[in-house]
Parts: structure tokens; C-alpha cells; sequence
């Protein structure tokens, strides 16, 4: 035994000259039959609470072994051990092979983990639905105005735009191809998120806008904007136009101080209508006046609400915001831990607050993602999600931020029609 011991202890201290705080364990099982749920569970426990840049030394023998079998034995028990956990940690935790290595030295071989720096990578992507795209044809040489399925307006001055080598299209059609993205279900089912720079943003829409002539991809000229209006039910000052880029598979997005998007219709709905003018000549002026006191609302004037909207203007096309800063008093750090190493989208649905926040996995740890800079006290449904072909994982949690450091998420196997009918439902 205590033969053993000082070997276990040469072996590993061997190499820890190079790897202080290296921890140690001994692990032995049959390498003919493979990792048992025991096994796993101990090789998972150890790379859980190793800490970043840190070592752990497996010796793979026990005692008994070592008094029972000759060198030549132990080296043949020791590689094949070595491999098996080597192939667990590569395709069940991903860990780098380069980080789970066979030190040589003594009369038998050790494993040697290492574990780095974590990296927090955004979750998810993005996916745009083909079915929600919206299509209009027109003259860029004319004055042109296109409204869109959810009421915002876009409107393009004359010969704004030109091809990717600077040539101004002049009469000819081109195609506007738009996504829009007004509330948090187009959000979540479109991958989109809403932070600038790791920043909460509060959106009054997103769109994704591209132009084409012939199928060949157009920009605005230089010095060109085209403006759009987007209807809000409550409006803020300090709203901004952000254009969109890639940034971890996410859109990230960037705000534009220069253009700044104005509020407008902010009359109490209750005054807002208009009385349509009648024109009428000598003979008509007693009807008109009947018209006009009668209470039947087939002969009464024509009214229309007024709607409220936000202005904005854009230098751009691609991905476009009408957004805010979402300034908080408090902020939390929120751990959500999903009981799957599989990748996940996980989405922070904010329940009164027009935002949805991704959730970033832990490269150490995959079922591990984090938030920062999360509004302390917020009303959040939690999402954690993947979907492949017709079949769907789903998991959520309403939480309070704040409450808890680290919420458990439970995952169900779905398909794709019931997942997005139950997303539907909870994002109501």
C-alpha cells in the first residue's frame, strides 16, 4: 500500500511541477465493458469542479492491481483506461484533445485534464422563416411608398439606389424584400435578440430589408436615406435607428446618435379623429348638413383614428432597429443550468418589457449558460430550446431575476407543430 501510494504520488507530482493546483483521483473500471453511469458520473464531477487553468491527474490503477499484475499488464490496463475517458471527454463533454493527454513516466502511464479559460459564445442563430417574407416590385425612379403586413411604411426618394459597382438604376423594377419582426414570438421564432454590445436594448421593431435588380444585390447611394414610420403603442425620447450585424451567430446591433427616431401622434387616442370633408355644391348643402347631425353610421362623416408612430431614417438597408438603451438601477448575473449537454437556444423573454436577451453557453461547461447586466426584479420566461427536422426539445421557467442565481431547466422531447404552438402560447 504504501508502495502504491508514494508511486500514485511520484507520478502525478512528475508533471505538477508544470501544473500547480493540480488535483488527483484514482479511477479504475473494465475497459472491455466501457464507462458504467457511475464512472461517468465521477469523470463529470471532477471537470465540474475543476477550476479554469487547472489540472487533474487520473491514475488508473488501483491498489489491488497494482500488487496483481506485472508491469507489462498495468501498461496494457493503463493505455486502454486512458483512452476510453480521453474518447468520453472529446465527444460527450467536447473537450479538446489537446487538454486530456497520457503523461508517461513510472511504471505506468496517468491521464492528465486540463481545463481552460471558459468562453461564453451566444446561443442560437438566426432563422428566417421564407414564409414571412414580403415581397413589392417598383419603379425606384418614382416617388414610392410600400406598406407592409404589419403597418410600417418605408418610404424610398427617386433613384436612391445603385448597384454594388455604383451605377444608379433609372426606371427599371426592382424588388424590396423585407422581414419584420414587431413583437417578441417573431423575435424568438426568427433567432433575433435584442443587445447591443452585451446591452439590454428595449425594441419598437426590427426588420431586415434587402434590394435587387435581376437577382443582383443593390445598395442606397451614397448620402441617401429612405424613412420609415412604425406604429408604437407607447413612445419613448430617447429611441435611436441601430443597424444589425453578425456577431457569434447572432445579430448584434450598433446605434446610429445621428438619427434619432421622432414620436409622432402622441394626441390622447380619445381626440384623435378626423372628419372626412364633404364637397358638395349649392343644391347639396341642406343633405350635408344632415349628414353631418345624423346618427346613423352609414350616413355619418367618415372618421379615422389616427395612429401613433415612430419616424426614423436609415442611411442602410440590412438588418434595422428602432431602439433604446434599457437603463436599470440594479442588475443580476443569471445561471441557467438545462439538464442536456446537447447545444440549446436559451432566451430571456422579458414579460413587460419589449426585449428578448440571449443566454451565453459556457465553452467548459455544455449545459451551462449565463446573462449579465439583467434587470434586478424583472418579470422573465425563461426558453431553452433546439430544433432539428420535425422534432423539437423545450424547455421554460418563469422567474423573477434576481431571486435565484442559477435556475434548473427541465428539457421535453417534442415535435416541431407542438413546439411552436406551445411557444406561441406562453409568448401571449
Amino acid at each position: 500500500m504504501k508502495t502504491y501510494l508514494f508511486l500514485c504520488t511520484f507520478v502525478c507530482s512528475t508533471f505538477s511541477i508544470h501544473a500547480q493546483n493540480a488535483t488527483q483521483s484514482i479511477i479504475s473500471f473494465d475497459y472491455v465493458n466501457g464507462l458504467n453511469k457511475t464512472n461517468q458520473l465521477e469523470l463529470d464531477s471532477v471537470y465540474h469542479h475543476m477550476n479554469d487553468l487547472n489540472y487533474h491527474c487520473f491514475v488508473l490503477v488501483n491498489n489491488q492491481e497494482l500488487g496483481r499484475y506485472q508491469p507489462t499488464k498495468l501498461l496494457q490496463l493503463t493505455k486502454a483506461r486512458a483512452i476510453t475517458i480521453q474518447n468520453y471527454y472529446t465527444t460527450e463533454k467536447g473537450v479538446d484533445l489537446k487538454n486530456i493527454f497520457i503523461k508517461y513516466g513510472g511504471n505506468f502511464p496517468t491521464l492528465w485534464l486540463f481545463k481552460p479559460k471558459s468562453k461564453l459564445i451566444a446561443s442560437g442563430e438566426i432563422n428566417l422563416d421564407e414564409n414571412t417574407r414580403q415581397c413589392y416590385s417598383f419603379n425606384p425612379s418614382t416617388d414610392k411608398i410600400i406598406t407592409s403586413a404589419n403597418g410600417n411604411q418605408f418610404y424610398f426618394p427617386p433613384n436612391a439606389f445603385e448597384t454594388m459597382k455604383g451605377v444608379t438604376i433609372v426606371n427599371q423594377i426592382i424588388e424590396i424584400c423585407l422581414y419584420e419582426f414587431m413583437d417578441k414570438k417573431s423575435l424568438v421564432f426568427s433567432g433575433l435578440t435584442t443587445g447591443a454590445n452585451g446591452k439590454m436594448l428595449e425594441t419598437g421593431g426590427s426588420f431586415f430589408i434587402e434590394a435587387k435588380l435581376n437577382g443582383e444585390k443593390l445598395r442606397l447611394k451614397k448620402g441617401e436615406n429612405y424613412t420609415v414610420k412604425m406604429p408604437f403603442k407607447a413612445s419613448f425620447p430617447d429611441m435611436f435607428t441601430y443597424y444589425g450585424g453578425k456577431k457569434d451567430g447572432i445579430i448584434d446591433w450598433e446605434v446610429n446618435l445621428k438619427e434619432r427616431a421622432i414620436a409622432n401622434g402622441n394626441i390622447p387616442q380619445q381626440e384623435v379623429t378626423k372628419v372626412q370633408e364633404i364637397v358638395v355644391n349649392e343644391e347639396d348643402e341642406y343633405m350635408n348638413e344632415r349628414v353631418q347631425q345624423s346618427n346613423n353610421m352609414l350616413d355619418s362623416p367618415y372618421e379615422e383614428e389616427a395612429v401613433d408612430f415612430y419616424e426614423l431614417s436609415a442611411g442602410k438597408l440590412g438588418w434595422i432597429n428602432c431602439d433604446r438603451f434599457y437603463e436599470a438601477k440594479h442588475t443580476s448575473t443569471l445561471a441557467i443550468r438545462v439538464d442536456s449537454d446537447k447545444a440549446m437556444v436559451v432566451r430571456l423573454v422579458f414579460r413587460d418589457i419589449n426585449s428578448v436577451m440571449p443566454c451565453y453557453s459556457n465553452s467548459n461547461h455544455l449545459d451551462q449558460y449565463e446573462a449579465t447586466g439583467i434587470p434586478t426584479g424583472e418579470k422573465v420566461l425563461v426558453l431553452a430550446y433546439s430544433v432539428k427536422d420535425d422534432t423539437a426539445i423545450l424547455g421554460y421557467k418563469e422567474i423573477t431575476v434576481g431571486e435565484n442565481k442559477t435556475e434548473f431547466i427541465t428539457l421535453n422531447n417534442l415535435t416541431k407543430t407542438r413546439f411552436e404552438g406551445a411557444v406561441a402560447e406562453l409568448l401571449y
